[in-house]
C-alpha cells in the first residue's frame, strides 16, 4: 500500500467546508526566485518532454480529492510550526526548511514557534492512531493506513490558505520518517501529486512502491523555484505549459 495521501481541498474565503468557484486561466510570470534551469543540457539529462510530462503530473492538481488540474501554491510567504513533535522527530524538518528556502526566493518558509495555530504550514509528529482526530479538529478527512498524509486549503483563486501534515512516528524511522517528511512537507509547498517517472525523485511511486528518496533531486528542486518563478495560483495547463517552454 502507498502510505502517503495528498488532498486538496477548495474552500470559500470564508466558509471552511464550502467549495469556492473556481478561477480562470492564471498569469502565468512572476514569482519571489530566480528561474528555473540547471539540468538542460547536462551529461545524462532526461528527454525535455518526459520532463514535461513528470512536472505536469506532479504540479497540476491533486492525487486525491478531484478539482481542476491547475497550480496551487502559496501566493507569500508561509509560515511553519511544529505542532507535536520531538527534537528527534524534527531532526530531518530542520534540514529540509533551508534547502527549500533556497529555490523559494521571496515565498521562503518562516519557522515559528512550536503549537502556533496560526502558522500556515502545521506540522504533526504523532502516532498513525492520533490522526483522525487530528483531520477531525482541523475539518478534513483522514483515510485509514497512510503513514504520511497531507491536507490543503485553498481560496477561489488556489492560493493556498493553510496546510496540514501528519508523519506517523510509530510507523516511520530512520531513513522512513527523513523521506515522508521531505516528501510531505514539499508537497505541502504545491506539488502535490506523485510520478512514476523519475526513481530518484521525492515525489516518486509506482502503485504500491512509494520511492524511498532521501533528498530533493535536482530536478525537484528546479521544479519548485520554477513553481515559485513562474507560474501563479490558478494557471491552468496552457499557462503552466507556455511559462514551461519559456522558463523550465
Amino acid at each position: 500500500m502507498r502510505h502517503s495521501f495528498a488532498w486538496g481541498l477548495a474552500l470559500s474565503l470564508t466558509v471552511l467546508g464550502c467549495s469556492g468557484s473556481d478561477s480562470g486561466p492564471g498569469a502565468g510570470g512572476a514569482g519571489g526566485a530566480a528561474g528555473g534551469g540547471g539540468w538542460a543540457g547536462a551529461a545524462g539529462a532526461p528527454d525535455a518532454a518526459l520532463v514535461k510530462e513528470w512536472a505536469e503530473q506532479v504540479a497540476l492538481g491533486t492525487e486525491f480529492g478531484g478539482g481542476d488540474k491547475v497550480v496551487a501554491r502559496w501566493d507569500g510567504a508561509p509560515t511553519l510550526s511544529v505542532m507535536i513533535g520531538s527534537m528527534a522527530d524534527r531532526a530531518d524538518l530542520d534540514e529540509l526548511v533551508p534547502k527549500l528556502n533556497t529555490r523559494l526566493g521571496s515565498h521562503a518558509v518562516t519557522v515559528v514557534g512550536d503549537a502556533d495555530a496560526s502558522a500556515d504550514i502545521q506540522v504533526h509528529f504523532v502516532p498513525l492512531a492520533e490522526f483522525g482526530a487530528i483531520g477531525a479538529q482541523e475539518g478534513f478527512p483522514v483515510v485509514p493506513g497512510n503513514w504520511g498524509y497531507f491536507y490543503m486549503f485553498w481560496d477561489k483563486n488556489h492560493a493556498l490558505t493553510k496546510t496540514v501534515v501528519l508523519l506517523a512516528t510509530d510507523k516511520l524511522s530512520g531513513a522512513d520518517l527523513r523521506h515522508f517528511t521531505f516528501e510531505e512537507v514539499t508537497q505541502s509547498l504545491g506539488l502535490a501529486t506523485d510520478s512514476d517517472i523519475f526513481s530518484d525523485s521525492i515525489f516518486y511511486a509506482n502503485g504500491s512502491d512509494g520511492g524511498d528518496a532521501s533528498e530533493l533531486s535536482m530536478l525537484d528542486q528546479v521544479l519548485l523555484q520554477f513553481l515559485y518563478a513562474h507560474t501563479q495560483p490558478g494557471d491552468d495547463k496552457a499557462a503552466f505549459d507556455a511559462a514551461f517552454d519559456q522558463f523550465f
